[in-house]
């Protein structure tokens, strides 16, 4: 899948995120302002009032339902942000020239001197430790060109 179309999937999943805690602040403001009334109706200083128990039901009901909706759709963006953060380092370890290798198992980086252990199972760590080893100066040796 192409980069544009994962950022608008992001941008889109984010979105309603954001529009799922709108209308749960709204609900929360609404429900307030009932709570508040029925307060005052309550202690005497207000005479009469048109709160229905209903309508307080129906606020909490909605408000639970869009926290739910944002915490599912929070819940994918971090999974999906997890995958793509593995994919990523899984192509970089790769283009580095790291292996997955079974025995011992995990990835491994290799150059003309030693050999490296990065990770067990973790490609985003192994990942993190080849930069620093990369950074550290282990890098693999080019064979000279042959004069002819």
């Amino acid at each position: 899948m192409s980069t544009q179309k994962l950022r608008a999937i992001y941008k889109q999943l984010n979105d309603k995120i954001d529009d799922s805690k709108e209308k749960a602040l709204f609900e929360i403001k609404e429900l307030k302002n009932d709570l508040n009334e029925l307060q005052r109706h309550l202690s005497g200083r207000k005479k009469e009032t048109d709160i229905q128990p209903e309508d307080l039901m129906r606020s909490v009901f909605e408000l639970a339902q869009h926290l739910r909706d944002a915490k599912k759709r929070e819940e994918v963006v971090a999974d999906m942000e997890f995958v793509a953060a593995e994919a990523e380092a899984e192509e970089y370890l790769l283009s580095r020239g790291a292996k997955l290798l079974t025995r011992p198992a995990g990835w491994h980086f290799q150059t003309a001197k030693e050999r490296f252990l990065l990770h067990e199972s973790d490609p985003v760590e192994a990942a993190a430790e080849l930069r620093k080893l990369l950074a550290a100066g282990k890098r693999l040796k080019r064979p000279k060109k042959k004069k002819s």
